[in-house]
């Protein structure tokens, strides 16, 4: 198993290290972007040891192993998921992290909630009216899936 690997599935078992990563991540962009140079920095700064062109070549040119999509997606999958922009879903590098990610920086602005975001501006920076996200962070907590329904953790 290659550390890339070990990498996805201890993202995919750990919520608390997802969130430093995706905190590390946010920390490094500067033009909403990631490279793989940060994805590389930021799984440095967690203890793991990938270059940015193993990240770069994540998805480059071959399917994902049916165990490699179990990591990537958090649970098995039939195929890779791809947002309506068609852009990747789930990639550690670039694109869409998670699906609220891509309710924050999808181009044309639609809303988990129906219709377009409705921003309004405040001392957080822009936030939808409706849906309550950030619209100047990449989503670093996950809470909506790709039908724009909200995801609830918390067990009762």
């Amino acid at each position: 198993m290659t550390e890339l690997i070990r990498f996805k599935a201890a993202l995919s078992s750990d919520p608390e290290l997802r969130l430093k990563y995706l905190k590390t991540l946010d920390g490094l962009m500067t033009d909403g972007e990631i490279t793989p140079e940060m994805a590389s920095v930021a799984a440095k700064k967690l203890g793991f040891s990938i270059s940015a062109d193993e990240f770069k070549n994540e998805n480059a040119g071959r399917e994902l192993l049916g165990n490699e999509l179990e990591y990537v997606n958090g649970g098995y999958s039939e195929s890779i998921e791809f947002a309506p922009d068609g852009r990747l879903v789930g990639s550690l590098c670039g694109l869409y992290i998670t699906w609220t990610d891509y309710w924050i920086c999808n181009e044309k602005g639609l809303c988990p909630m129906g219709g377009f975001h409705e921003i309004e501006s405040g001392r957080s920076g822009r936030v939808c009216r409706k849906c309550r996200l950030g619209l100047d962070e990449r989503g670093v907590i996950e809470c909506y899936d790709k039908d724009g329904k909200a995801i609830n953790y918390c067990s009762n």
